[in-house]
């Protein structure tokens, strides 16, 4: 099975899911609570609402990773047209379902290790990190730079500059 160029920010930004999954242990409530705090962060107000523009902030802040088309998706299911703002039961209401459905699952491994052995033409185990920033600059929708910054953090050897990614996969899989 091979790879399409465009499909590696797709699975490179699938693979950075963090915190919610649910299992079958999590109880609804406890979703709910680790949602609900995380909407407060942004209800400076107190009000239950926030500016449909937080929306994609507070999705993150949960450590969902999605697409602007994703973000868009959302925003339908959720905003108050009327008021362009987000309240927090029906946010709470859809994340709680989605996080539910596995709406935002991460990649598979294996697909994985095809995007980084595709960017690795000579197959040295190994990618530089300038040809991975510009990878994900310019291939499908581009990342922002501190989300670059975010994975190079981790994923990045700063001495050499190099992603071994058979280790950062490894990383990514155990978290």
């Amino acid at each position: 099975m091979s790879i399409s160029t465009t499909e590696i920010p797709r699975i490179a930004r699938k693979s950075r899911i963090r915190g919610l999954r649910v299992s079958g242990s999590l109880e609804p409530s406890l979703l709910e609570k680790r949602i609900s705090d995380a909407f407060d962060v942004f209800d400076n107000a107190r009000s239950h609402e926030v500016d449909v523009r937080e929306l994609g902030t507070i999705i993150r802040s949960l450590g969902c990773v999605i697409s602007e088309a994703e973000l868009q998706e959302i925003q339908v299911q959720v905003e108050d047209v009327e008021n362009n703002c987000v309240t927090q039961g029906r946010f709470v209401e859809y994340m709680s379902k989605a996080i539910c459905e596995q709406k935002f699952k991460p990649a598979d491994p294996e697909d994985l290790l095809r995007a980084f052995q595709f960017l690795d033409g000579r197959n040295n185990g190994y990618i530089m990190r300038a040809d991975l920033e510009k990878a994900m600059m310019e291939i499908g929708e581009p990342f922002a730079k501190e989300e670059i910054d975010e994975m190079m953090s981790v994923a990045c050897d700063p001495t050499t500059m190099k992603i071994n990614y058979e280790h950062y996969i490894n990383l990514l899989i155990v978290d």
